[in-house]
């Protein structure tokens, strides 16, 4: 926490807005916020909304957010090659083998054979310049608006559980019998707020966001009553 604190005092010192140099999780940025909120404002951007990565920017109490402006690039890299597939992990690898760090970059999307990410500002040249190639497929980046990053795409899952418990709503979700959804959840494999759980009985809520290792992303959306045999009915959008 020490580069945050630094932030922090400079923000006070100079009565002024001051932007992390990196990205960083929503996990962490819950703590900060729990640990300073009576110190200074916090705010952060992400790719879109629902963003894993957030840049952030610290401001002191009477500081107006209308003059916040993030030092970020949105862009989108293009393959010039139609007969190759690439996939997240063929953007990411590519840019992280040039050398960069990983906290300098934020979420990337793939939608439609076109990769969309965000980037810190001073770092964008560096990158447009010397990924050229991505797999054998030559590539453009290009600088885009945020008003071109497409939105989250969700898929609607309706389930019924016989209790607000956690066990039983992963079991729902992973088709996993109950006592290995317990044996799944106690290995630290679910995120609720992005924050690691490991109790079986913790209670969910409407709003929460779900992260199962190796079964994707989820919000439990809405509440729909009970069935004839009391069990709850809910529903879950996933990440798509």
């Amino acid at each position: 926490m020490e580069k945050i604190e630094n932030y922090i005092n400079l923000a006070q010192k100079i009565d002024n807005v001051i932007y992390s140099n990196s990205f960083y999780p929503i996990s962490q940025i819950k703590k900060i916020q729990k640990l300073y909120h009576k110190e200074i404002d916090l705010v952060f951007k992400g790719l879109n909304e629902g963003s894993e990565k957030n840049i952030l920017a610290f401001f002191p109490k009477n500081y107006s957010k209308e003059y916040i402006n993030f030092p970020i690039k949105f862009f989108k890299i293009l393959k010039k090659s139609k007969f190759i597939s690439l996939e997240h992990k063929n953007y990411l690898g590519s840019i992280l083998a040039m050398g960069l760090k990983r906290e300098i970059l934020g979420d990337l999307l793939v939608k439609d054979e076109v990769c969309y990410g965000i980037i810190v500002e001073s770092m964008f040249d560096f990158l447009k310049e010397n990924l050229l190639r991505i797999s054998s497929s030559p590539v453009e980046i290009i600088e885009i608006s945020e008003e071109e990053i497409p939105k989250n795409e969700f898929k609607d899952i309706s389930i019924t559980v016989a209790s607000v418990r956690l066990d039983s709503l992963v079991a729902e979700l992973t088709n996993l019998s109950r006592t290995a959804a317990v044996n799944y959840i106690e290995l630290g494999n679910v995120q609720i707020n992005y924050d690691i759980e490991k109790e079986k009985s913790c209670r969910f809520s409407v709003g929460d966001v779900l992260i199962l290792k190796k079964y994707g992303k989820f919000i439990v959306s809405e509440e729909k009553g009970f069935t004839k045999k009391d069990k709850i009915k809910f529903l879950i959008k996933k990440y798509i």
